[in-house]
């Protein structure tokens, strides 16, 4: 019985521990990431035209967003080359979008796919594989806000 109560008691403690790392949020997002489930990703032309000609400042640790120092910085070409640079290494890569994902390629740097969602003027790149959030970006020269809209 004690054995039943102890596990019982676990279990309790670390859904709650669960729920408790789920709700942190970041000073940049003080909403959290978005809820898949309940809000679509950009598609189509409105995901091209976020990208194509477009630079992006983006954010992929809390002490990013905390200081607002972002972490990279990523400039889509309308012809399909990318410029990431980050910590001063510039990679160049290819872009391209495909119905509701972006992807991007490169030789001296892990690519991915991504579904974008928009909140605020904030673009939250979600892995297309696992739809864990990678990196939050704004347009160069904007300042984050990401808070959500409620129609």
């Amino acid at each position: 019985m004690r054995l039943l109560n102890f596990l019982l008691i676990t279990l309790c403690a670390a859904g709650s521990y669960v729920s408790v790392a789920h709700a942190q949020t970041t000073e940049i997002d003080p909403y959290g990431p978005p809820d898949t489930t309940q809000q679509l990703p950009l598609d189509g032309e409105a995901l091209t035209a976020l990208f194509m000609d477009r630079t992006h400042r983006g954010y992929y640790e809390v002490g990013d967003w905390e200081d607002l120092d972002p972490a990279f910085t990523e400039e889509m070409k309308a012809d399909g080359t990318a410029i990431h640079e980050r910590d001063g290494v510039v990679s160049v890569g290819q872009w391209r979008t495909r119905q509701n994902v972006v992807c991007f390629t490169y030789e001296d740097l892990n690519g991915g796919c991504f579904s974008i969602y928009q909140r605020g003027n904030c673009y939250y790149a979600m892995s297309a594989f696992t739809s864990e959030l990678v990196a939050i970006s704004v347009l160069d020269g904007d300042i984050p806000d990401c808070e959500p809209s409620f129609a």
